[in-house]
């Protein structure tokens, strides 16, 4: 990942029968509903594996500082 991600959510918001996405760094970009929707479900998909993710490397760092301890 060459830059740092955003902690800063995207502002969603409605405009005659669209959606208008604001977020970090001049993001702005309009979508229809449907388009919308679609890119909604895609981004909690990507969000929820991206939490395993971060989960299981958490897991594998904390197993390997056990493991250089000398306590096993």
């Amino acid at each position: 990942m060459p830059n740092k991600p955003y902690d800063e959510a995207t502002k969603a918001t409605a405009e005659q029968g669209e959606v208008m996405l604001d977020g970090p760094d001049g993001l702005a970009v309009s979508l229809t509903p449907e388009a919308a929707s679609r890119s909604a479900h895609a981004i909690r998909t990507a969000a929820d594996e991206a939490t395993l993710q971060r989960e299981a490397r958490t897991k594998a760092l904390a197993a390997g500082e056990h493991e250089g301890s000398g306590t096993d």
